[in-house]
């Protein structure tokens, strides 16, 4: 499924078939974001922030509105979504470093997202993904985006035999991730209401210190932004963050249906203000050092996960 090759320099070019071409940062590894971590993020509040989110309630229906593409559906141990592809289609290079940050851009292609008059979830997505590419790369990190145009994961996915195009986009994206073994990953989604009034960035995280400690981090940024003051939430149903081996996270950027949500996703001094958030909460997780795996895999010293 995926071959990747060196180019000139330190570029580095991963192809996957089907696609027109992943866009991956130039640059030394070392060279990290001049960034200032936020110290009131912590490894302990967050543990705070985790029991706390109990309480949100409300806004955890908020998320099942706009993400049930990511929702995991009941599985069996026949189930598509327990198929493995062919071990040819995930070898991988051993030769080359995995990037320090996959950003899983939501939807595309057919699948639009939310949506509100002409405007669509997908194209925001992709908006603040390569708003949030250049930002990274320019501070030195190595960040490859799982599309840069607008097209479907589905149509990419032609090692499983199933005609769900859902279910073929979940797998596509899960094995993406874990072939590519990067540090962090980053799913950007927009959050949709039948309330016009409810407004903000959520960002859900796996059961792991890596991602509860990435999620605050952003959580945090985006907040200051918005003007919120929402709380982190365990996306415990969420196929992609039960099985990503690398520390992840879904990031509700806003809701489409708000106003001012609205008006900040789609302005480009909104979308430049998220995507530094996102950069200084990659450099504040960066700093801290290895927090540990996903649930679906081991790492070794915060950067790819074990065989």
């Amino acid at each position: 499924m995926f071959t990747k090759r060196l180019l000139t320099g330190s570029c580095l070019a991963a192809c996957i078939t089907g696609l027109s071409l992943l866009a991956v940062a130039c640059g030394t590894p070392n060279q990290l974001a001049e960034t200032t971590p936020h110290t009131s993020g912590t490894a302990l509040q967050a543990s705070k922030l985790a029991a706390d989110a109990k309480k949100s309630l409300t806004t955890g229906k908020a998320h099942a509105e706009s993400l049930p593409d990511i929702m995991e559906p009941a599985t069996t141990p026949d189930s598509p979504l327990n198929a493995q592809p062919p071990k040819s289609a995930s070898k991988t290079n051993s030769h080359i470093n995995p990037p320090d940050v996959l950003i899983d851009v939501g939807h595309g292609g057919i699948d639009g997202g939310a949506v509100h008059g002409d405007l669509l979830e997908k194209d925001i997505n992709l908006a603040v993904a390569k708003q949030s590419y250049q930002l990274l790369t320019e501070a030195g990190y190595r960040v490859v985006l799982n599309r840069d145009k607008d097209y479907a994961l589905s149509d990419d996915n032609k090692w499983l035999n199933n005609r769900s195009r859902h279910i073929r986009d979940l797998a596509q994206r899960m094995q993406m991730a874990n072939d590519l073994k990067p540090k962090l990953l980053i799913s950007l989604h927009v959050n949709s209401s039948f309330s016009r009034s409810k407004k903000g960035p959520y960002v859900l995280h796996q059961n792991s210190a890596g991602s509860l400690f990435l999620a605050t981090q952003i959580q945090e940024r985006l907040n200051a932004i918005s003007g919120t003051r929402h709380l982190p939430i365990l996306g415990k149903t969420y196929y992609l963050l039960k099985r990503a081996q690398s520390p992840s996270v879904i990031v509700e950027i806003g809701f489409i249906t708000n106003a001012d949500d609205r008006s900040r996703m789609t302005s480009a001094e909104g979308q430049q203000k998220i995507a530094a958030a996102i950069r200084d909460a990659v450099a504040a997780y960066i700093a801290h050092g290895d927090l540990g795996p996903g649930p679906g895999g081991s790492q070794n010293n915060g950067s790819a996960p074990a065989k």
